[in-house]
């Protein structure tokens, strides 16, 4: 899903070995697929191109989309990523595009066959980039010309966009914007980080209200989860900074019509990081039915080390819980997911010569995880994990460069 960046501490790729190979059903011999990816003006295909992301709609068709040759590519398989259509170019006409871990394109399916795509394109300037979204109302077949939906044109970073559906279908795009801090700078004003910018479309993305301020002094570049509660609000999780150069997280709902929430942000995390540069890792979030925001992160805090798992309760508007999943300094990218009642946690692990990715479940609503257990690896350079589901089954979703993208079951109901 690297840019470099003061302290990065993503600990990327390299693939592994001693997982369990019984539950990786989806092994490739290596060398054919390198081979095959690293030729020049290779086709477009998810296993080839960069960063791809997929979500399942409705008969159990599978929609992914991938950055590739300055295109976003969407691709649609009805056999669970065995076979691929051949893909259709979101942007006609190419673009620089950020289509690293964090910065990778999303897409989002509407109630009418709609296909929402959101990235990032690379404009010139040093990690300067605008917000871009597609769509598609015909399933995919044909994409309208990409818009712009950061109103303020500076060239500076408006980047790592997530996207969100309400309720009442509206499309939410939340990304991290330097506006505010280019103005400080003018000023000669201090302004630690960034801050979080919104827009929401009420027309299935015929186009975009105003840009909304969500906070400032988000982290500079760590992605923003979002999720939506029991009612279908939103909601988001970002690292923050709090005085000086601490790196927590907070939580809030994102609202345009009550922009200031009483208690919003709330601090989510108390683990005592301080770091003068943005860590590159950012959280994920899963909201289960009674309306608890379940999180995972990476810290390397003064009280908290490692991989971490917590509970936030709207309820009681604080984290109920904060449990450490893996203090491996190997450890990187925890995903969690609430799937029929229980929570599931994925994340990444070099063994030393190769990446492990690894399962933990909880049947008690966080209180107790059972032991890891490796459902895959590889031996070469890998992607972040990611979930994707089709209501009755999960599956962890994994992009390496020797197996390609791939569906690894979690559940199969």
């Amino acid at each position: 899903m690297r840019i470099l960046l003061l302290a990065c501490i993503t600990l990327l790729s390299s693939g592994s070995g001693a997982a369990s190979q019984s539950h990786d059903n989806h092994k490739r011999t290596g060398g054919s697929l390198l081979e095959e990816c690293l030729t020049p003006m290779t086709l477009p295909s998810p296993h080839c191109g960069r960063a791809p992301t997929a979500v399942f709609g409705r008969n159990g068709i599978l929609y992914v989309v991938f950055s590739q040759h300055g295109h976003i590519y969407l691709t649609t398989s009805s056999d669970r990523g065995k076979a691929y259509r051949a893909p259709t170019a979101v942007n006609r006409v190419p673009e620089m595009i950020y289509d690293d871990g964090e910065n990778r394109p999303k897409i989002t399916l509407g109630k009418n066959d709609e296909v929402f795509v959101s990235w990032t394109h690379k404009t010139t300037g040093r990690f300067s980039g605008n917000v871009r979204f597609a769509r598609s109302t015909d399933g995919g077949k044909t994409f309208d010309s990409p818009m712009t939906i950061n109103s303020d044109r500076t060239t500076i970073s408006h980047r790592f966009e997530s996207m969100a559906l309400d309720q009442q279908g509206r499309i939410f795009l939340v990304w991290i914007d330097k506006r505010d801090q280019a103005d400080a700078k003018k000023d000669n004003r201090d302004y630690a980080g960034a801050s979080l910018y919104y827009a929401v479309s009420d027309d299935s993305g015929e186009s975009f209200g105003p840009n909304h301020k969500l906070t400032d002094h988000s982290c500079e570049c760590c992605r923003v989860a979002l999720d939506t509660d029991s009612s279908g609000r939103v909601v988001a999780l970002w690292r923050h900074l709090y005085p000086v150069n601490l790196r927590d997280h907070a939580i809030s709902y994102v609202n345009p019509e009550f922009p200031s929430i009483e208690g919003m942000p709330t601090r989510a995390s108390d683990d005592g990081w301080i770091i003068d540069g943005c860590p590159h890792h950012g959280p994920d979030l899963s909201i289960d039915s009674k309306d608890r925001a379940h999180m995972a992160w990476f810290t390397q805090g003064k009280r908290n080390r490692g991989l971490m798992y917590g509970r936030f309760d709207f309820a009681n508007n604080r984290t109920w819980m904060q449990k450490s999943i893996d203090d491996s300094p190997a450890a990187s990218r925890p995903q969690v997911q609430v799937f029929n009642n229980e929570v599931y946690l994925m994340w990444k692990r070099f063994n030393g010569v190769s990446m492990d990715l690894l399962l933990s479940r909880s049947g008690d609503e966080g209180r107790s995880w059972s032991a890891p257990e490796y459902i895959a690896t590889t031996d070469n350079e890998s992607d972040h994990p990611d979930w994707v589901s089709t209501g009755q089954q999960l599956f962890a979703s994994w992009h390496t460069q020797s197996e390609g993208l791939r569906l690894i079951p979690v559940i199969n109901d």
